[in-house]
């Protein structure tokens, strides 16, 4: 689950912005650094490895305020579900 956002940060598209500390027009509960997720939930199993707060940090946080600047490997790497 993401927010939708009219008025998104520069390089995000269109997706609301998840803060540290929940302000109007921003979600709450992000960790420090400018590539953390814009994700806020999954649908997940609930015996699931690793667990949704694992599979949503990245693995280094970054203070590049610049998003264009970082690749696929500076954000949280989330893996392909498959039915069993």
């Amino acid at each position: 689950m993401l927010g939708q956002e009219g008025f998104p940060s520069s390089g995000v598209w269109r997706v609301r912005d998840v803060t540290p500390s929940a302000q109007q027009w921003r979600f709450g509960g992000a960790l420090g650094g400018t590539n953390g997720t814009r994700i806020i939930d999954l649908a997940l199993p609930p015996d699931a490895t690793p667990a949704q707060a694992d599979l949503l940090k990245p693995a280094k946080p970054s203070q590049e305020q610049n998003l264009d600047k970082l690749g696929a490997d500076d954000f949280a790497q989330l893996p392909m579900l498959t039915p069993k």
